[in-house]
């Protein structure tokens, strides 16, 4: 890693905000009294609790608690704490611990004491940043490098240049205006690393980034990530139809697997189900893109998305956001960190959206009927944090999120009832009825350090309660229901040998569920009903093992890493046809499919320094999805089941930094070849869906993402994916299609881009506005030719006004965003159900967040 590369920290740094301090709470009925009542006693905690946080004094000390521990901790707090900015190279303090400050400080003082014996030299001006670097090339800026000598008068020209800081921010706030790129700290091989060294294709997001996005969950994600195309499923609008790389599946059931795995704190979300409510109290979110089979295991051949959630720590703070927009949106999210001693931590989030939707269902004669796209969602989260000893570290958390909502409106767009344009009323005569979907879980994980090597237990149960109503143009109507529930434990070992030289991860991984799914589909005013349901049970377990390896030759720029994952699964499932309106000779026929599949997963990555600045890396892979059952299909279909997925994929990328951190630039470049493909087909009538082994695909592209500070306050972010995606066989029937065929949701080109300024501060606070396009091609629905759709683009803006003078400790902020500014009118899918019909995407939406921090 660069010296020049660096991390930010402090209370503007661009990723905020990882630890933007959050809350979530107990479980609580989403009825208006529980509502009010949580907001109130939040809102008087908050209030009791911010007349302990004031930090500043007459004399201009502030009052640090900052505990023993790793000097990236140690440095961010402080940065917090004193409300300034820190930029430091990852490198240089991850293996670092400090003592600790406890007490009032000056600035210049409390830095002296907290680093005081780490050989850390540190040289100073007036400039207003602190900047931790390895080396003395930057003029005019605080830098701070290794010091193999006396730390004798180390700071006698740090306290100079604190002077002239600290006189300034006396006569007003002092705006961070960007001026370096931080360095992105990621998860994605089990252990932190910067993302520039990182060998794998990955987007991440940080807390603030998800708030300026407005990212809360999966289906969030949609044209925010190169490569990713995202729309909701057919059936309900809680499961998205989710492609990485052209790879990714059309339904989702409770006897199928995604292409891509999701994850919440390293725990494998088993159904696709729900993934449209919220979760509270994210930290990050990571985008991974490819195969990642050794460390994440089966059900990853197109990619994984992992959900980092907040964890306590020991400094009191909080967050509340007030949240009103299009369609009578109304939100609040609130949050709080509290220690309740110098070992255990407690942090609760708590958030609760709705809006009326933006397609009137105007049906006013059936009973409780509600709006297309409407949607009243509620999430919690609660997290524990006990450091019973410096060696181990016990995390609790528990998790909720309810969604209420009306499902998704289908628009025919072809023959004699096509409306032009895009539809927002209906007049359906089969109306449509609430639908909701409760998820939650807990998830205990222990960490102890041994010496050179750290065990990691992650143990965890979730559960899915899924209730779903659907009007397919009221050409039919269906209810679904889902009740799934899963246990899984996993084992990580980790450390380092050969002075640092070799570093490994192994571990083994067990996971079991349990599920029963219902559908009663009804046509012609229920004169024709398809009643079934289905019970299921599934387990899976696996030992894998990665280690990286870097010679001594090649002055250690060359770094060979090798993985593999022996994974075992089991998957059972009964149907029974209760009502087979269809074939009506076979009610109460009961079958039953018994499958089991194995799959042996090797990686091999080959990761080169070319300088401080540029890496690269040559990477092959395996990929490896169950089998399983399709609950759609039909009588004769469905005992049989469907065959593994295999996956080869072979990947060049390069991470680069350059102009003194000022920019970034990183290319992969991939080519996946599929046997035994899974490709859902939709048949006539559409309640009936098959899932094939369809044959062999295969996928190639190139993606590029790019960021840079072009001048101070000024940034630029783009990416660009190509896409080539072809199957080289589709056997349906026995029959060659391969011709007529085509991938779906694998658009061949995605571009996005986005600019952020932040004005010079001013008296009344920081202003800063971006604007950022979104554009991709047409692409494919199904498989089916006729579901062409067409690309579209997109425009979206915020202004935020942020360091609003309070008088008090504190960060209020406001800001107003706009989404789809342009008023595109585009397709999201397009689908035959008797008549070629299409979801529509949402037209323009404004609204406004209100937010104080402290």
């Amino acid at each position: 890693m660069s010296h020049r590369s660096v991390l930010m920290t402090g209370p503007n740094r661009a990723s905020g905000d990882q630890y933007v301090k959050s809350m979530a709470g107990l479980a609580i009925h989403t009825s208006e009294r529980s509502r009010w009542t949580l907001w109130l006693m939040m809102t008087a905690l908050l209030g009791s609790l911010l007349s302990t946080t004031l930090a500043w004094s007459d004399d201009g000390k502030i009052h640090f608690e900052i505990p023993p521990s790793t000097a990236y901790k140690a440095l961010n707090l402080f940065a917090q704490q004193a409300d300034i900015q820190i930029l430091y190279p990852f490198d240089l303090v991850k293996d670092m611990q400090l003592k600790g400050l406890s007490g009032r400080y000056s600035i210049a003082g409390g830095i002296e004491t907290l680093v005081a014996g780490t050989c850390l030299e540190i040289n100073a001006s007036a400039a207003g940043n602190l900047v931790l670097t390895a080396t003395d090339t930057n003029e005019g800026i605080w830098f701070m490098r290794s010091n193999k000598c006396s730390n004798k008068g180390v700071f006698t020209a740090l306290l100079a240049g604190f002077t002239t800081l600290v006189a300034n921010a006396e006569e007003a706030p002092v705006q961070q205006r960007a001026v370096i790129l931080e360095e992105v700290v990621v998860t994605a091989q089990k252990r932190e690393e910067s993302l520039q060294e990182t060998p794998i294709s990955i987007t991440a997001f940080s807390a603030r980034e998800l708030e300026n996005q407005r990212i809360s969950n999966v289906m969030d994600l949609a044209n925010k990530v190169p490569a990713l195309n995202l729309v909701p499923f057919a059936g309900t609008r809680v499961a998205p139809n989710l492609f990485i790389r052209g790879m990714g599946n059309l339904n989702t059931q409770s006897t199928n697997d995604m292409a891509t795995g999701i994850y919440i704190d390293g725990v494998p979300v088993g159904r696709g189900i729900g993934l449209a409510t919220d979760f509270a109290d994210l930290e990050r979110i990571e985008v991974l893109r490819g195969p990642q089979g050794t460390l994440w295991g089966r059900n990853t051949t197109a990619g994984a998305i992992n959900f980092i959630t907040q964890k306590p720590d020991d400094e009191l703070s909080g967050l509340v956001q007030l949240t009103a927009g299009s369609w009578e949106e109304r939100g609040v999210r609130a949050s709080i960190n509290a220690p309740l001693n110098d070992k255990l931590f407690v942090r609760a989030g708590y958030m609760y959206t709705e809006n009326d939707g933006w397609v009137d269902n105007n049906n006013s004669t059936l009973p409780n009927q509600i709006n297309f796209n409407e949607d009243e969602k509620e999430a919690m989260k609660l997290a524990v944090r006990y450091e019973a000893t410096d060696e181990i570290t016990v995390d609790y958390g528990y998790d909720f999120s309810n969604m209420t909502y009306g499902n998704l409106f289908y628009q025919v767009i072809d023959g004699p009832n096509a409306v032009s344009g895009r539809q927002e009323k209906a007049s359906p005569t089969q109306g449509l009825y609430p639908s909701d979907a409760d998820i939650s879980g807990h998830n205990l994980t222990l960490t102890w350090m041994l010496g050179d090597i750290t065990l990691k237990s992650i143990t965890a149960y979730r559960d899915l309660d899924s209730n779903t109503h659907m009007n397919f143009i009221d050409s039919f109507t269906q209810s679904r229901t889902m009740d799934q529930n899963q246990f899984s434990q996993e084992l990580q070992f980790l450390g380092d040998a050969m002075d640092g030289r070799l570093s490994y991860v192994a571990g083994v991984f067990y996971i079991e569920e349990e599920a029963d799914e219902t559908a009663i589909s009804s046509f012609a005013g229920g004169a024709l009903v398809d009643d079934w349901m289905v019970e299921a049970e599934a387990t899976s377990a696996a030992a894998f093992g990665q280690v990286t390896w870097t010679p001594s030759g090649f002055d250690e720029k060359l770094a060979l890493t090798l993985g593999l994952r022996y994974t075992s699964d089991t998957r059972d499932a009964r149907k029974t046809y209760r009502n087979p309106g269809f074939t009506p000779d076979i009610t109460g026929l009961v079958l039953d499919g018994d499958t089991d599949f194995d799959s042996t997963d090797p990686m091999v990555t080959l990761a080169y320094t070319f300088s401080d600045n540029i890496n690269g890396y040559a990477k092959y892979s395996t990929g490896y999805r169950a089998g399983g059952f399709n609950t759609q299909s039909t009588p004769e279909l469905f005992s049989a089941g469907f065959d593994k997925e295999d996956v080869d994929s072979y990947e060049v990328g390069l991470k680069s930094k350059f102009f003194q951190d000022r920019a970034l630039v990183n290319l992969a470049v991939f080519y996946n070849e599929y046997e035994n493909l899974q490709v859902d087909q939709v048949r006539s009538p559409p309640v009936f869906v098959d899932t094939l082994n369809a044959g062999a695909a295969t996928m190639s592209g190139m993606e590029i993402e790019g960021s840079a500070v072009l001048v101070a306050g000024l940034s630029a972010n783009f990416y660009y994916a190509y896409l080539n995606a072809e199957y080289d066989s589709y056997i349906d029937g026995g029959v060659e299609l391969e011709s007529s065929r085509v991938v779906p949701n694998s658009p061949n080109w995605q571009v996005g881009a986005g600019l952020t300024y932040e004005f010079p501060s001013t008296g009344f606070g920081d202003v800063t506005v971006s604007i950022d396009y979104r554009s991709q091609d047409e692409f494919y629905s199904n498989p089916k030719k006729t579901t062409l759709t067409s690309g579209y683009e997109i425009w979206n803006a915020r202004l935020e006004l942020a360091q609003i003078p309070l008088g008090i400790v504190g960060d209020l902020r406001v800001a107003a965003w706009g989404k789809n500014l342009g008023d595109e009118e585009y397709r999201l899918s397009t689908t035959n159900l008797g008549e070629l019909s299409a979801q529509y995407g949402p037209p323009r939406s404004t609204g406004i967040d209100l937010t104080y921090e402290f």
